[in-house]
């Protein structure tokens, strides 16, 4: 039997789609600001969110992931090869869909954008929600601890800025089917197509939740 498909989106200016019955919303106090600066080249891995090291020349992994909050999540032991494939086709789905701009409907049409950048504290606190929601059976965006998204951007290191979003979703066995749900979702649209964000992370797992499979996507753009 097929589990069903629930989706729950947080941004600035969030709309609801009543139409949607497995859909809830909810609004930020936050407001938009509008992004400066270009975006560096995409992520291509999820766990080689990466520096190089002057000594060598060789890559070596975002320090970020070396922080007690972050280290839990990064890993092939600690986060399995098919989740981080997961989470580069969400990054690369999204991007695709910024390339041609869309009509997210009641949030407004958006031309096409710039890629998002994979950030390392963004991909980790992505993680850590997905994760959380599965282990401890809950669906939202604050967690039993009370702490949203802007807690858990900050504490893997993002900071506060007035432009962050985040997009969930559970039931979805497919990083396709889950950007398709996002897609046809006004305020999840939104915010995968506003340009003013700059940086992504996206946190994809498999567990033992009521949905199974789990989706966080973060949003960001350093002012």
């Amino acid at each position: 039997m097929r589990r069903p498909l629930a989706l729950f989106v947080l941004l600035a200016a969030a709309c609801g789609d009543d139409k949607d019955p497995a859909l809830t919303d909810a609004s930020s106090t936050l407001t938009e600001a509008p992004a400066t600066g270009a975006p560096g080249p995409t992520s291509t891995g999820a766990d080689a969110t990466t520096t190089t090291d002057p000594a060598t020349g060789e890559p070596e992994a975002d320090p970020v992931w070396d922080t007690p909050y972050c280290h839990p999540v990064y890993g092939p032991m600690k986060w399995p090869d098919p989740l981080s494939a997961w989470e580069d086709e969400v990054v690369a789905l999204v991007n695709q869909a910024r390339a041609t701009g869309g009509d997210c409907r009641t949030t407004g049409k958006f031309g096409p954008s710039k890629p998002l950048t994979v950030h390392a504290s963004l991909h980790c606190s992505a993680r850590v929600h997905s994760k959380d929601m599965a282990d401890r059976g809950f669906f939202d965006h604050i967690n039993p601890d009370g702490q949203d998204p802007f807690d858990r951007m900050a504490e893997a290191g993002y900071g506060s800025y007035a432009t962050q979003g985040e997009n969930i979703a559970a039931g979805t066995p497919t990083a396709k089917e889950t950007v398709d749900g996002w897609l046809a979702s006004d305020g999840h649209c939104a915010n995968m197509l506003n340009p003013a964000y700059k940086d992504i992370g996206v946190g994809a797992y498999e567990g033992p939740g009521e949905y199974v499979y789990y989706w966080t996507q973060n949003f960001g753009a350093k002012n």
